[in-house]
């Protein structure tokens, strides 16, 4: 008769351990649904190591403007029409039975426009949203008619020889000429604007039956999850600028300190994001024709937020290369459910400037000159479980925009929700965040 003694059970007890943890890994949490009729959204079905799918969408869902901003896309955008039906499983505007989606449809569609599913190999969820949002915007600008045709649509304005080579326009038609790619927020509108403003071109034609796409100057409404960096260089003596351009963003990368601390939190990081730098060795030509001595070190450069979106989307990169290695920092990052960024804005260091000049014997601070116009609600936070090249992605999201769940927390793992606290969210070791613009 076989025995088994004290050493045999404890090494089946470390086997057994590892194979959960293995289990855990490869395909996250059990996919029974827990409480998902009380969440009054569904939870996600697992299609082999897409649970960093599964987490964005979460994450998006429980952002309302970009899920309203959805709602105006024309069907003729695959990818945004397919999300939109999606996303309305997670937001509760529609429900399955047995509370669990399948998002093998939106999968279908992402892979037609380049994005690769490999089973069994996890991709980053980081990687998943730029895709995603770079062919977001590419469908936002696109149709599939011709300039001649939409022109025609509206009572025959173009006169046709051979449409290939030459169009002549005629009636005095208004066209607003908008270049995404030099849009500096709201600050900036190409004109090209004649009369009646019908048609809106950005390199490809929008339908003037479109109309929902388009904002009030007949441009198409931007994702409510764009923004642009101002990156300036000016001399800090004379206040010469040398060079100021502006870079969009769909979401924000934060690193970490070089190396680990007791406490840190996401503005410290923020902070370290906008630091200014000091450049050598060029000179101000503006303070020379002064004769002002700078030694080549008076140039500054500055990196400041110069159109923060709608919603603000924050990653923490956490892979860290030592010998060559790449290990996943696994620091604790304190951050909160109202976020402030009007300090980080290039509007508040234009306030301070006027101040220092206007008001030196003011000690009134700029929140109260201006106001906290970008105040920011936490709707999401996704985690990750595991190394740098393997793991489980979940989320922690805020519920629907129904009364009995909006205020409610979240944490979803594939079909699995779970109703926690906001204490809980706050002690998460975050990813990515995504945050709302408050109503001010």
């Amino acid at each position: 008769m076989f025995k088994i003694n004290g050493n045999h059970l404890a090494f089946i007890g470390v086997t057994g351990a590892g194979l959960a943890l293995v289990a855990y890994v490869l395909f996250g949490p059990s996919n029974k649904p827990k409480s998902t009729k009380k969440s009054g959204f569904c939870g996600l079905q697992n299609l082999g190591t897409t649970c960093y799918l599964n987490t964005l969408l979460q994450s998006l869902a429980s952002c309302p403007m970009f899920v309203e901003w959805l709602d105006q896309q024309s069907k003729s955008s695959t990818v945004s029409y397919t999300l939109n039906k999606t996303l309305k499983f997670l937001t509760g505007a529609r429900y399955n039975d047995d509370g669990i989606l399948s998002p093998i449809e939106l999968v279908t569609v992402l892979t037609k426009v380049g994005f690769h599913f490999k089973p069994n190999l996890q991709a980053d969820v980081h990687e998943l949203f730029i895709h995603l949002f770079s062919v977001i915007e590419d469908e936002a600008y696109k149709t599939s008619c011709s300039l001649a045709d939409c022109l025609e649509t509206n009572g025959n304005l173009i006169e046709k020889g051979n449409i290939q080579n030459s169009m002549k326009i005629v009636n005095n038609i208004g066209i607003n000429v908008y270049n995404p790619s030099k849009a500096e927020g709201d600050l900036l509108e190409n004109a090209a604007v004649i009369s009646n403003n019908i048609l809106n071109i950005s390199g490809n034609i929008v339908l003037q039956g479109d109309r929902k796409s388009l904002d009030k100057n007949q441009n198409v409404k931007p994702s409510p999850f764009l923004g642009y960096l101002s990156n300036n260089i000016e001399c800090s003596l004379c206040h010469h600028k040398l060079s100021l351009n502006y870079e969009k963003f769909y979401v924000i990368s934060l690193s970490l300190p070089e190396y680990p601390q007791l406490k840190i939190e996401l503005t410290d990081i923020l902070d370290q994001y906008i630091k200014q730098e000091k450049l050598e060795n060029l000179p101000c030509t503006n303070c020379d024709k002064n004769n002002t001595k700078t030694d080549g070190k008076s140039y500054i450069k500055s990196v400041k937020f110069g159109k923060l979106p709608s919603c603000l989307c924050l990653h923490l990169v956490r892979t860290q290369y030592s010998k060559d290695r790449p290990l996943k920092r696994k620091d604790f990052v304190g951050f909160p459910e109202y976020l402030y960024m009007d300090k980080y804005t290039s509007v508040y260091d234009q306030l301070s400037k006027l101040r220092q000049s206007r008001e030196k014997s003011s000690s009134e601070p700029l929140e109260r000159l201006r106001g906290n116009k970008y105040t920011y609600r936490l709707k999401a936070v996704i985690v990750h479980v595991g190394e740098h090249n393997t793991g489980h992605f979940s989320t922690y999201r805020r519920g629907t925009t129904t009364d009995h769940s909006r205020h409610r927390w979240y944490f979803t793992s594939d079909a699995h929700i779970e109703e926690v606290t906001l204490q809980q969210v706050l002690q998460s070791v975050f990813y990515m965040l995504f945050y709302e613009k408050c109503d001010t």
